[in-house]
């Protein structure tokens, strides 16, 4: 089978374009499946998000959640989804919770079905545990990672480390977009327990939830971020916020911070509310969600469309 993909960037280390080439990698390795960029050697296309071409051949569109920030024309955003959304033989979706947005707002679709993202544990498992004794010694390491935005909520991942962790852990925080904001209150731990680290490689990132015991994530509304798959393959405890998809996630160890349950409409995102850490539930899972898994639904939804055409 060959497949023609559309918006996807190869070259970009963004959430859906790390996803999607680590995909359409073992694809090709466990199914013979190819990339081609010949639409006209393809069986089907494979859509990322959205598309901006007419349709030729049979589609899939992996979608990333939908916009209703009140802040942005979310309607205007939505428009290319919505038509590509409609216009797409399957719909795949990140979690349940991504299904029910969409299709509250888009209208059902005859044939949307949830993928949850997966790790590659094999890759994980050939990528060293990062060594950091030289700086802080056998004090205990937590982390989070994101491409950080006021809805990420770094500032509560910070105020939870500092309220939940032993006093001597260290917190290391990677990405881009961190402000002086998301330490306000906190500046005088900075350097001392709380350490960013800017961007990192996916291979350094790996390394880092492999030291970690356990990896933060209290972002609001997210779907079914990378970052916390992955670091609940490196075996992390995870703490996550129970609105969006996340809490959906496999994990040894998943400790859920129980918020009010949204109502799928718009909302200003990027002033989500304070959070009750004393509010939790935990939940424990022998598996993880694994690229191979993903994999296999992805081909069969792939190989359903194109042998309906």
């Amino acid at each position: 089978m060959n497949v023609f993909p559309i918006n996807f960037n190869p070259n970009s280390d963004s959430g859906p374009n790390s996803f999607t080439k680590n995909l359409f990698v073992n694809l090709e390795k466990d199914f013979n499946v190819k990339i081609d960029f010949d639409i006209s050697r393809s069986d089907i296309e494979f859509a990322l998000i959205y598309s901006n071409i007419k349709r030729k051949k049979p589609r899939i569109t992996r979608l990333d959640g939908i916009y209703f920030n009140l802040a942005q024309d979310y309607n205007a955003l939505n428009e290319p989804i919505l038509d590509t959304y409609n216009d797409s033989d399957c719909v795949v979706f990140q979690s349940q919770f991504d299904k029910s947005l969409v299709e509250k707002w888009f209208g059902d679709h005859n044939n949307g079905i949830v993928i949850a993202n997966g790790a590659d544990i094999n890759r994980i498992a050939e990528i060293e545990t990062a060594s950091l004794e030289d700086m802080f010694g056998e004090r205990e390491v937590w982390s989070c990672a994101s491409s950080w935005r006021p809805h990420k909520r770094l500032n509560e991942n910070i105020r939870y480390f500092l309220e939940n962790a032993d006093k001597d852990a260290v917190f290391i925080i990677a990405g881009t977009g961190v402000s002086k904001e998301d330490f306000l209150g906190y500046e005088k731990f900075v350097n001392n327990r709380i350490f960013y680290a800017g961007h990192l490689v996916w291979e350094s990132l790996i390394s880092l939830y492999k030291k970690s015991s356990t990896f933060v994530h209290l972002s609001y509304l997210d779907h079914c971020p990378n970052v916390v798959v992955e670091a609940a393959a490196c075996n992390c405890d995870i703490v996550c916020s129970s609105t969006g998809g996340t809490q959906e996630i496999s994990a040894k160890k998943l400790r859920i911070i129980q918020e009010d349950a949204w109502n799928f409409e718009p909302i200003h995102l990027y002033s989500p509310p304070k959070m009750d850490f004393s509010n939790f539930i935990e939940k424990e899972c022998e598996d993880i969600n694994t690229i191979s898994q993903s994999t296999q639904k992805y081909f069969n939804a792939m190989e359903n469309i194109s042998e309906k055409s």
